[in-house]
């Protein structure tokens, strides 16, 4: 019902918006006389609420910006809402361009209260729906604000009253501003959201990892001695850890596993070339329960259960809850990955297959039990 009532209210702003630009046609046919007495009625007993309403605009406006720059200045993948962080979007990608909408849309409200009010409560209304998705799946921070931990009812909270606010002024609207101060405000307001953008993506880019190790090409001496007497390389782990390293397994599909962003980060070099690989936390419930049913599938049929890879995210340190994997499939090759690294960028349980060691298959289970896994 709450996302009927917010696209009824949507469709109201672009009504409005629509009815405003034939009004003025139908207002010049009005006689001076009763023009000039209704206006001055209508001054008399509606200048405090018109007077607010662009305040009203601005105020929201300034919630949104103050997301937006919180994003750009500590937003990182990990702290992405449930949506983006369960299917295969490129996180940096996803805050970058939410700081560049987020900074163009309300810096415009800002300037532009009038036009700027619809566009903004749009993206209130988009914030509404991803948070309730939000909330319908986990009990953690939505990472509006970027790495501030504000919960997710103060925050659903806060973007209903802007919208509220906004909706109101279906019934004041600001004064409508001239067009040349539009055409400025919307460039000006693309240029700082631009640059806000920027600065988030090259800021991002220099703390999380996405891409395997980039190989040193070889003199063509050593070149040519491999062609003899080929040898793989050591692998070892980076000498530059960032703070949260992306895996995304569909992205992976088609590539040998060493060249894989988990080949820079595990030696990939011991796996079976044919496996099923199961990436997984121990303090996820879920996991527990997709390795348990795989446990029990082996030994029901031992002869056709694949070769299993389990792969470890390693713990959050701050996490003190409880422990749920206790039963996994026998036989398995069992690795972590490198605690250095901050964080991995994943939801799991994912399982990926790989074949001739190439990567086959990618899936993430479906994780209806979120909610319970925090507790």
């Amino acid at each position: 019902m709450e996302s009927i009532g917010t696209s009824s209210v949507l469709a109201c702003f672009i009504g409005e918006a629509y009815i405003e630009g034939h009004a003025s046609a139908d207002r010049s046919r009005v006689t001076e006389a009763t023009s000039t007495t209704t206006s001055n009625s209508a001054s008399a007993t509606r200048r405090p609420v018109h007077r607010f309403a662009p305040h009203a605009v601005r105020l929201a406006a300034l919630w949104v910006l103050a997301g937006g720059a919180s994003k750009a200045f500590s937003g990182m993948p990990t702290d992405l809402p449930y949506f983006f962080a369960t299917h295969d979007f490129d996180p940096v990608a996803v805050i970058t361009a939410g700081v560049l909408v987020e900074f163009t849309i309300a810096i415009f409200a800002l300037v532009n209260p009038r036009a700027g009010r619809i566009a903004l409560a749009a993206l209130l209304a988009l914030f509404i729906l991803l948070l309730r998705d939000h909330i319908a799946h986990t009990d953690a921070s939505c990472g509006c604000f970027g790495g501030a931990n504000i919960p997710v009812s103060v925050m659903i909270g806060i973007d209903f009253v802007c919208f509220a606010l906004l909706a109101w002024t279906l019934r004041a609207a600001p004064a409508k501003a001239s067009a040349n101060r539009t055409i400025l405000g919307v460039l000006g307001a693309l240029a700082i959201g631009s640059a806000a953008a920027a600065f988030t993506h090259n800021r991002l880019a220099s703390s999380v990892s996405s891409e395997p190790l980039a190989q040193i090409t070889p003199p063509a001496a050593e070149i040519a001695a491999k062609v003899v007497a080929p040898a793989k390389p050591m692998w070892k782990l980076p000498t530059t850890i960032p703070e949260q390293v992306i895996l995304r397994p569909l992205q992976w599909i088609g590539k040998p596993l060493a060249e894989t962003p988990l080949g820079t980060w595990v030696d990939t070099s011991g796996f079976p070339l044919k496996a099923r690989m199961v990436f997984f936390y121990k303090s996820c419930n879920h996991c527990a329960d997709l390795l348990k049913r795989l446990a029990s599938e082996q030994a029901a049929n031992p002869a056709s259960a694949p070769v299993y890879v389990l792969v470890q995210l390693p713990t959050p340190p701050a996490y003190t809850g409880k422990l749920f994997v206790d039963t996994v499939p026998k036989h398995a090759l069992w690795v972590e990955l490198p605690s250095a690294v901050k964080a991995y960028v994943m939801t799991p349980p994912w399982i990926v297959d790989i074949d001739g060691g190439q990567v086959a298959r990618a899936e993430r289970i479906a994780w209806p039990g979120e909610k319970a896994a925090g507790k």
